[in-house]
């Protein structure tokens, strides 16, 4: 995906076929990678094939899927911060709270550098991202958010996906939590800003908003 000052590109695990985002401004050698999963030698070889550096590893929530390769890019490139919401920083360094002891791995991270909270800016490799708590899946959820792009970008981990939204069955899960954050941070931008979850294909706000069997309009009115 190329948006008019970023590429992006998307580098699918094969268990869960959970989305790391690998994130560089054109032209620029460092990128930072969003929620890196349990390929993590499928993620360092694209970067290294296109001579990457990583300045950050940011990461929506603290489920073993999404920081499954944080050990790998942290060992490679010793500066890369790990970053996380406040609340999530926990699961990394556990395998209990991280749901990987469930699968019978000890899957742990290393610890965050750095924890965000609610609308705090974090800022790495020449970007900048907006972050927005949505809680529901995982208690401490949060997602990132591009604003200089256009169409705005928002990498929302497993808070909404294609005709989805994130499981809230898990420990810390709330529906109403993850429907009224939807409601109120993702789909009050633009309809066009583009949604890239943590499973699955891209979406927009606008189709979502539409068409979502559990938060769009016609589920509203069931």
């Amino acid at each position: 995906m190329t948006g008019p000052e970023i590429d992006v590109s998307t580098i699918v695990s094969d268990l869960f076929e959970e989305n790391a985002y690998v994130v560089r401004k054109k032209g620029s050698d460092v990128c930072v990678v969003i929620d890196p999963g349990l390929d993590p030698v499928q993620i360092v070889k694209y970067i290294e094939s296109e001579n990457l550096s990583v300045a950050a590893s940011l990461i929506t929530h603290g489920h073993s899927d999404h920081i499954g390769g944080n050990a790998t890019l942290k060992e490679r490139w010793p500066d890369c911060q790990i970053v996380i919401g406040t609340q999530d920083a926990p699961k990394l360094i556990n395998p209990e709270l991280n749901l990987s002891a469930s699968f019978g791995v000890e899957l742990s991270s290393p610890p965050a550098d750095v924890t965000v909270d609610d609308g705090d800016v974090y800022s790495a490799a020449g970007l900048e991202f907006t972050v927005a708590a949505i809680p529901g899946h995982s208690v401490g959820h949060v997602v990132y958010c591009i604003h200089a792009t256009s169409p705005k970008m928002v990498f929302v981990g497993d808070v909404i996906f294609y005709s989805s939204v994130g499981r809230t069955d898990l420990p810390g899960g709330s529906f109403q939590q993850l429907a009224a954050g939807i409601h109120k941070k993702l789909f009050s931008m633009p309809d066009e800003t583009i949604l890239l979850p943590g499973h699955g294909p891209k979406t927009t706000v606008g189709r979502e908003k539409i068409s979502n069997p559990f938060v769009g309009q016609k589920a509203r009115k069931l």
